[in-house]
């Protein structure tokens, strides 16, 4: 096809529409240029504090460390064990496990440093000594898992106020 063609009767189009007194419609304005990947979301990582990030990698290591724990308590802890230590050990092994999955939520969280310090005082003050006693069959460290109850209470309580 002849390009001069084409062009002729773009003229004429223009010739036409300004003796009848028509503007020509304007092209329309160019895309929007594509939008950068944002740079102040989670997935980036720029709005989340060290603090937070040092907390999500304590709940891989708490993680590992509950799920390795949860593997010595399925094979060491035979049928010479006493039912009630291996029902200890496993709800501590549950509570390890749900509050180290709780730490990767903190940087959603408002004040991450607070609530993370409570998560993982109220892991080691909960769950140690309930490990310690179904393992080694010694309750005396026992009296400090409330304690540990009531920091992990605390943690979650400082996500709705803090």
């Amino acid at each position: 096809m002849d390009l001069g063609i084409i062009r002729d009767l773009g003229r004429w189009t223009d010739y036409v529409f300004k003796t009848i007194g028509l503007k020509p419609i304007a092209p329309p304005p160019p895309p929007p240029p594509p939008l950068s990947p944002p740079t102040n979301t989670l997935m980036y990582g720029s709005i989340v504090s060290s603090g937070a990030k040092n907390f999500v990698r304590c709940a891989g290591l708490s993680g590992t460390l509950a799920i390795c724990l949860g593997v010595y308590g399925a094979h060491a802890m035979k049928d010479n064990t006493p039912e009630e230590l291996r029902r200890l050990f496993q709800m501590a092994q549950t509570y390890h496990l749900l509050h180290s999955v709780a730490l990767l939520g903190l940087p959603l969280v408002s004040r991450p440093l607070i609530t993370g310090s409570l998560f993982i005082g109220g892991i080691t003050l909960f769950c140690g000594p309930m490990y310690f006693h179904s393992i080694r069959n010694d309750a005396r460290y026992r009296r400090v898992t409330p304690y540990g109850g009531l920091l992990l209470l605390a943690g979650w309580i400082s996500i709705v106020l803090l």
